[in-house]
């Protein structure tokens, strides 16, 4: 995007919050580092008053592989984010408009259409190399989250199987060309193949205790603040905000916070998951016959997920037009194989 056209996007978006000011300044850069959707979400300075401004395209609204996003249901994640608030839990703050709007629509001088959201800016910091301490406050947490989501009935949204979202992606690799690749390297891929169906199968089959949904937000390391004394206090990402069950819940929130390096990082502790799993108190909610399906939904959420999907379509892609590139294929499966071991080895 060109230098000048964030400052026209973003006043556009501003006045159309009604907000009286005299000056406006924008953070040079974007906030927005991870995702797909094209989203743009900066900080901005509104007569000195710091906000984070976000904008969503409409083109969003259409399909998302593991979340459902209409503009209806954003309608009702900005409701529910003002549940939250109310019931003691630090989310972003949104700005009021009146009457009862939500959001506002703006239109770019491309005719590109935009959703505008505007929240009261949150400082804070990101953790992205845990420690049990920052496990164990995640735990509680999500224990938060889920409990009060079951005493509103005013707020609805379509429950979200992940298996689905798994199941497509898998269907995509199954189609892939791979017989110009040497035998050892097609069974190499076969093998995993069966392997993710079999997590598949598995994680298709919740006991009773799973199914009762609850309200869930992405709590992933880059959407949760906190201040130098290692407490949360700020929730920023509205974008997901669905309904699912705790178990699809606690195996994204033991992958991301069970890593003690870092976001890209793929190592893993067990001490960790075992510290987010005992302050979550989940023996309350959970029974033992839950932990195959928690174990595969840990496993495919490291090793069937959309960025792993990706890489692996271009590397089978670069491998069939070029044979050097056979080796590289391989050590991507090997790598994904281990990763998906230590997954389900913290729950052990």
């Amino acid at each position: 995007m060109e230098q000048t056209k964030p400052f026209t996007l973003i006043n556009q978006a501003v006045l159309s919050y009604s907000l009286d000011f005299q000056s406006l300044e924008v953070e040079p850069v974007s906030l927005t580092t991870y995702g797909k959707h094209g989203d743009l979400h900066y900080k901005i300075l509104v007569d000195e008053r710091p906000y984070s401004i976000r904008l969503l395209q409409k083109k969003r609204y259409v399909n998302s592989d593991l979340s459902q996003s209409t503009s209806d249901i954003l309608a009702q994640q900005l409701r529910y984010t003002d549940y939250l608030r109310v019931n003691g839990i630090p989310f972003m703050e949104r700005v009021k408009l009146e009457p009862d709007a939500l959001f506002t629509n703006i239109t770019d001088s491309n005719g590109q259409k935009w959703t505008c959201c505007l929240f009261h800016w949150m400082d804070g910091q990101h953790v992205t190399a845990n420690t049990r301490h920052t496990a164990a406050q995640i735990g509680m947490l999500a224990r938060q989250l889920h409990d009060v989501s079951l005493h509103q009935h005013e707020i609805c949204f379509p429950y979200i199987d992940h298996t689905t979202a798994y199941q497509r992606w898998l269907g995509d690799l199954q189609r892939l060309s791979i017989s110009r690749m040497p035998e050892p390297v097609q069974n190499s891929f076969q093998e995993y193949l069966t392997l993710a169906q079999q997590h598949l199968d598995t994680a298709r089959h919740p006991k009773s205790s799973s199914l009762q949904p609850v309200i869930s937000t992405d709590l992933n390391s880059l959407n949760i603040l906190w201040n130098q004394d290692q407490q949360i206090i700020g929730i920023v990402d509205h974008e997901h905000i669905g309904a699912t069950d705790r178990v699809q819940d606690l195996a994204w929130l033991i992958k991301w916070y069970a890593r003690t390096e870092g976001i890209d990082s793929h190592d893993v502790s067990g001490r960790l998951a075992k510290s987010l799993l005992t302050h979550y108190n989940s023996p309350t909610v959970l029974v033992p016959e839950e932990d195959p399906r928690l174990a595969s939904l840990l496993w495919l959420s490291g090793c069937m997920n959309l960025h792993f999907v990706e890489r692996t379509k271009q590397l089978a892609f670069d491998a069939e037009n070029n044979p050097t590139d056979y080796d590289q294929f391989q050590l991507h499966l090997q790598t994904y194989r281990l990763r998906g071991e230590r997954l389900v080895g913290l729950l052990t």
